[in-house]
């Protein structure tokens, strides 16, 4: 068989730019298929990214990130009542907002320029493997290479285009936001986590300062979506309209995130075969942090040198180095230390039971009538409403400790 290149990947988001970039570096010949009109079009993120891998990739001075974060805010919402705190560190230069219409280009054009090959408007149908290599089907014809990098996003084409994968609703979460115009520039880069913005259903709302703008938006499990009555389109504007931002809506999107965890990753490779980024499953969250765009990096840059060891090996069937790297990595090593807190932010009571439990404590703590408990009996008490144990309580504190 005959090949179009020694790597042929698919998705030109981060996890493949990084990918590809970073086989060209090694001496690889590399096609990149890209559906969108150019990189970005079809890329969507809440809008923050932890910049440690990224800084092994390019020099980020010259990247174009919008504000380091510099601010923590976590804001939780009960009804008609709130609690909030705030965490600065204005030396803090660890997490950039970032939007991907921007980013992604400029990232795109580094690639091009050291030597890898991006197609765009080509839209991947499906998948074969095929006399040692692997057979690419694409609106523009077939493409064939001894090893694929598969950087398509959450609904991993690839993997389920050759019965690897299947899209099940417990394991996806959908991302909504705005990008609205500011009047005047924000004083400070800031991450708010809001909770108790989305009612009845699992999950958050994230707000990002920029340059001159906001991101603004939620995620949420999609078979909590489909048990509600409440549609999508919907959730972002209630939160700005509950926060009072005003401003010209610049942008709307909506973007399928993956949510495996640890222990239920889906396969990270098959024979001629790598799988990076959302394709892989690779999310955080631990409650303090949410992270992909640098596992989407991190994950690329190890496909792109583990496919350097595999085709020089002359064995591109066997793709098992990659995960190997990938367990001696930060992205499989941060997600095995992540994997007990991230098992808790699935429940329901995280999202339901716990804001409404810590707000009516605090109501009651401010409070003086006369009969004053302390805040174990007031703790235990409000529990108790709720179906829950100081155990268990203290159980679900410790999944994040």
């Amino acid at each position: 068989m005959s090949f179009d290149a020694d790597v042929i990947v698919v998705g030109g988001g981060l996890a493949g730019l990084s990918a590809s970039l970073t086989a060209v570096r090694e001496g690889l010949s590399v096609l990149v298929l890209e559906r969108g009109e150019f990189s970005g079009a079809k890329n969507v993120s809440g809008g923050r990214m932890y910049v440690h891998a990224l800084r092994q990739l390019v020099d980020i001075s010259e990247a174009p990130l919008e504000r380091p974060i510099t601010k923590e805010t976590y804001l939780i919402k009960c009804s008609n009542r709130a609690i909030s705190f705030s965490f600065s560190d204005p030396e803090s230069r660890n997490s950039y907002s970032v939007l991907r219409a921007k980013f992604d280009p400029w990232l795109a054009k580094k690639a091009e320029e050291e030597g890898v090959i991006i197609s765009y408007n080509t839209l991947v149908l499906g998948a074969e493997r095929e006399d040692g290599g692997m057979t690419v089907r694409t609106n523009r014809g077939d493409l064939r290479a001894p090893l694929v990098i598969e950087a398509d996003g959450v609904t991993a084409g690839i993997s389920r285009s050759l019965g690897l994968r299947k899209l099940e609703p417990h394991s996806l979460m959908l991302g909504v936001k705005e990008v609205v115009k500011l009047e005047g520039p924000p004083e400070e880069g800031e991450a708010r986590v809001l909770v108790g913005f989305v009612g009845e259903l699992l999950g958050g709302a994230f707000m990002y300062t920029n340059e001159d703008t906001l991101s603004l938006g939620a995620t949420v499990k999609i078979n909590s979506l489909q048990e509600g009555n409440k549609m999508a389109r919907d959730l972002v504007e209630e939160i700005r309209e509950s926060l009072g931002v005003t401003g010209e809506v610049l942008e709307y999107s909506a973007h399928l995130i993956p949510y495996y965890g640890y222990d239920k990753l889906p396969p990270l490779h098959a024979p001629n075969l790598l799988v990076t980024g959302d394709a892989a499953g690779l999310l955080i969250n631990d409650g303090f942090v949410i992270r992909g765009m640098d596992l989407a990096i991190g994950s690329g840059m190890i496909a792109g040198k583990a496919a350097k060891r595999i085709l020089s090996e002359g064995k591109p069937q066997d793709t098992s180095v990659y995960e190997r790297m990938l367990r001696e990595s930060f992205v499989l090593k941060d997600m095995y230390t992540a994997r007990r807190a991230f098992t808790l932010m699935n429940e329901e009571r995280l999202f339901r039971r716990y804001p409404e439990l810590l707000c009516d404590v605090l109501a009651r703590m401010f409070k003086v009538e006369g009969e004053r408990k302390r805040l174990l009996e007031v703790v235990q008490e409000e529990a108790s409403k709720r179906g829950l144990t100081l155990t268990k309580l203290v159980r679900d504190l410790v999944k994040v400790m």
